[in-house]
């Protein structure tokens, strides 16, 4: 048997990362994705031009080395991306689980085991942050992970670099279907709340909001129609499909009634979940990083053709 013969079931999430670029006041330059993608190039390749142990963060908090490993860039903002972690202190007996043959404590407690995370980093034309799609493993790391790990690479390029710009990561989660299909059993909903950009609120009450000590974001209650029990599907689909598609709107919230009592949905609860199967490595049990990648595009292809 080889390692193309050997699968696993892998969960995947998806999330919204976006670059954020910091300037001076008075730089009347505009936000240019294709800058951003040059950005985000220069750092990977500025992260893998590094040794391993200057390349690494140590998470202390957790007990777990992490580091860029490779990268793939497909260009236009597309990116096959490979993490690595090892989790140190973490040292037991160990047994021959089939002649139950004690083996002792081989490892020392700084030794700890490779574990490889991938995320498929995909931009489509017109829009202004990436879709990610995130391998989930447990032994791996986490998307926060991920981000914190590139933030701290930006911060160093932007010391070492004379890109005169500062960046900074961010992520969102992409909800699932799940979420529409919960309200379909709705017997009221008496709320829905927007959680906008203050940036895409055009009005002049908003030069209020243009102070430092004001969060970037916006929450937007919109009231129930008068005489009605519920707000119109068509109404929230449309919020909906606005989230999915563009960068406006953050996180949707809908509070009501069913016929168990009241609840409250929202979209950062109920992040799109899927399965690929993917060729394992025989030995370790690794996902095979070709294969996955392959397989990721193959769902980000389906899912378009969707829409």
């Amino acid at each position: 048997m080889n390692s193309q013969e050997q699968k696993k079931n892998v969960p995947i999430y998806f999330y919204y990362l976006a670059i954020s670029k910091q300037k001076d006041s008075n730089d009347s330059s505009v936000y240019d994705i294709q800058q951003i993608v040059a950005a985000f190039s220069a750092l990977l390749s500025y992260i893998t031009q590094k040794s391993l142990n200057d390349r690494k963060k140590d998470i202390t908090s957790s007990e777990k080395v992490v580091w860029l490993d490779s990268f793939e860039d497909l260009k236009n903002g597309n990116y096959n991306v490979i993490f690595k972690s090892a989790k140190y202190n973490h040292v037991r007996n160990e047994i021959d689980t089939e002649t139950m043959t004690e083996l002792g404590t081989r490892k020392r407690q700084k030794d700890g085991d490779e574990e490889k995370t991938h995320l498929c980093v995909r931009l489509t034309k017109g829009q202004h942050r990436f879709l990610a799609v995130h391998e989930s493993n447990h032994y791996g790391i986490s998307i926060n992970c991920i981000i914190d790990y590139l933030n701290t690479q930006f911060e160093n390029y932007n010391e070492d670099s004379d890109d005169k710009y500062h960046y900074e990561l961010s992520y969102e989660i992409m909800p699932g279907d799940d979420f529409i299909a919960s309200l379909k059993d709705a017997k009221t909903t008496s709320a829905l709340k927007l959680t906008v950009s203050k940036d895409v609120i055009k009005d002049d009450f908003m030069q209020f909001a243009n102070r430092d000590e004001i969060d970037d974001e916006v929450e937007i209650w919109i009231k129930r129609p008068k005489g009605v029990k519920k707000f119109p599907d068509n109404l929230i689909k449309a919020y909906y499909d606005d989230l999915q598609s563009n960068n406006r709107i953050k996180k949707i919230s809908v509070k009501g009634t069913k016929t168990s009592g009241q609840f409250e949905v929202d979209t950062d609860l109920m992040k799109m979940k899927h399965y690929l199967s993917v060729c394992s490595e025989i030995v370790t049990n690794e996902v095979n990083s070709v294969d996955f990648f392959v397989k990721a595009q193959e769902f980000i292809e389906e899912m378009r053709n969707k829409k």
